[in-house]
């Protein structure tokens, strides 16, 4: 299909990403991480603001927006069992 982009993870999972200006704004995804300062850094650098981070015996979690005003969740388990 034209309108989409995906991507497959060499451990498993992928991504699709699909053009709909009408649902811009309104989409959420959660990437899982293995050293969320790392990326924090990363993120910083660019000049990206960060928003909302939560941290708790789980996971550790960074919200960032992109410029449609979609929300991107870093999220790195805890537990590394958790993180399947």
């Amino acid at each position: 299909m034209p309108e989409v982009e995906e991507w497959m993870f060499p451990r498993g999972g992928g991504l699709q990403v699909y053009e709909g200006a009408e649902r811009a704004g309104n989409c959420s995804f959660t990437l899982a991480v293995s050293d969320i300062d790392e990326h924090l850094r990363k993120l910083e650098s660019m000049s990206v603001e960060v928003g909302a981070r939560t941290n708790n015996e789980r996971v550790r979690t960074v919200m960032v927006r992109d410029l449609d005003g979609n929300s991107i969740a870093l999220a790195k388990a805890m537990d590394p069992s958790l993180a399947r």
